[in-house]
């Protein structure tokens, strides 16, 4: 490269700053401080937060009609020919060994500007979690939130799910105390408490494999969870495999708090429809897809998932939510024209990506970025906000540190994936010409022990797209 790494990154932050970015993702994220730039007065930030609750970014976000033109004076058109050689380099590598597959495509045109092995159908690993949250946002506006219930009525308490899988102690106290209160107005101090899961189906997924509960990686999908089912509090800790019933365990002693007598038995039942409730919410389905992407939240993808079949009418078990999902990125496929061999191959097994058995080729995963990127399709923006930042956040936050990647620290978004034998990432960024990209990386076929090694080709060939000579 021509010229230092700090002069790199310098130049290719300001041209960045005077791109056109459809949603103005690089000119917010300066100015708050969200990545190194010419505005930018910190250049660090903290790790990921593994909590179960994610807060939405607190600056306005710009229009696609208000941001800055898209011509960058000075600068010479990137050579897909060039760019594409640039990125196919790390396939020599050992850990590699010509196991890398990679699409770049145009957010403006939807055109391929670099390839390499981009419409087989590979294991994308966790940037499966974009298109199930593309799909759950093609189905939802992102303002809903899901409700929690406790009705009560002779002597009965009915804990009544209603998806949310986030419920905070705080929470389920906050719905006990309104519950005991209603006890008490109709002169009830006895109860028992009864416990409706009908929500969604939910349950483990064969799909997973290994890679399920037991290994501490997922909880079972279920209408009502106490944070998350994660027991000790840990991302990747052990996993309830009777989240519902726990939650409605310490609900009962809540309620024991509250100053009422509860009888043993957790019975299940459905809630008496004209019975006096309280109810506590979820944040918004919004927020929740932001928390999936941010920290790759398994057991939050696979709980959208079953929304999207909950949308569809369909069953809301783990086969019909990873078939809804799959349904609903075929149609989006269809609509933005992406080749009908990018898709064929198009497997989804899952909501989050845990199961070996999920095949998406990198020219579609791609096309879904670059059409987030465009500002076309509004419902779908929000994802271009929510994937970590290369060097700076989620899990992205410890990446494009190495020499010859560091100068995409800040300048990369993208939605990380691991899982045996296979390293992906797949986002958007913009080309130092101003041109906003789509992309998917896949580094496949390695032994386990290099699995650090190969999540460094990754950031390598992702870092190419950014490079400036």
């Amino acid at each position: 490269m021509g010229a230092s790494a700090t002069e790199q990154i310098w130049r290719t932050t300001a041209i960045v700053m005077c791109a056109a970015v459809p949603t103005s993702f690089y000119v917010l994220g300066d100015i708050t401080d969200a990545f190194p730039g010419v505005l930018t007065v910190q250049s660090s930030a903290e790790g990921p937060s593994f909590g179960p609750r994610a807060v939405a970014e607190d600056w306005e976000r710009v229009a696609a009609e208000e941001s800055v033109p898209t011509s960058v004076p000075g600068v010479a058109p990137v050579d897909p020919a060039d760019l594409e050689e640039r990125m196919a380099a790390p396939a020599d590598l050992p850990v590699v060994a010509g196991g890398l597959a990679f699409s770049v495509v145009a957010a403006e045109t939807g055109g391929t500007l670099a390839e390499r092995d981009a419409g087989t159908a590979l294991v994308p690993a966790s940037t499966l979690k974009l298109l199930t949250a593309a799909a759950v946002l093609r189905e939802y506006s992102g303002d809903e939130v899901l409700y929690t219930r406790a009705a009560v009525q002779d002597g009965v308490i009915t804990l009544v799910g209603g998806g949310d899988m986030t419920l905070s102690e705080d929470d389920l106290r906050e719905l006990a105390t309104g519950a005991a209160a209603l006890a008490a107005e109709q002169g009830t101090s006895e109860v028992s408490v009864a416990l409706d899961d009908s929500y969604l189906d939910g349950g483990p997924n064969p799909a997973w494999g290994n890679n399920g509960r037991d290994g501490g990686w997922v909880t079972p999908t279920a209408s009502l969870a106490l944070e998350e089912g994660w027991l000790d509090g840990e991302q990747y800790g052990p996993k309830s495999a009777t989240p519902a019933r726990d939650a409605a365990a310490r609900f009962a002693e809540l309620l024991r708090e509250a100053g009422l007598t509860v009888a043993d038995e957790i019975t299940g039942a459905r809630a008496p429809e004209e019975a006096p409730t309280v109810e506590i919410h979820s944040e918004t389905l919004a927020e929740l897809v932001r928390h999936t992407l941010l920290i790759s939240d398994n057991t939050t993808a696979e709980l959208l998932a079953h929304l999207v079949a909950l949308a569809h009418g369909a069953e809301t078990t783990p086969v019909a939510a990873a078939a809804a999902v799959e349904a609903e990125i075929r149609e989006l496929a269809a609509e933005i024209g992406v080749a009908p061999e990018a898709v064929a191959s198009l497997e989804i097994r899952d909501g989050s990506g845990l199961s070996r058995q999920n095949r998406v080729s990198p020219a579609l995963l791609s096309a879904v970025l670059a059409e987030v990127a465009s500002g076309e399709v509004p419902a779908l923006e929000q994802i271009l906000f929510d994937v970590p930042i290369a060097g700076l956040s989620g899990t992205l936050a410890d990446r494009f540190d190495a020499e010859g990647t560091e100068d995409a620290s800040g300048l990369v978004r993208g939605k990380t994936g691991y899982l045996g034998g296979a390293a992906t990432l797949a986002g958007v960024t913009v080309l130092p010409d101003g041109r906003t990209v789509g992309y998917s990386i896949a580094v496949h076929g390695f032994d386990g022990v290099d699995a650090v090694a190969a999540r460094a080709a990754v950031d390598q060939v992702a870092a190419e797209m950014v490079q400036v000579d």
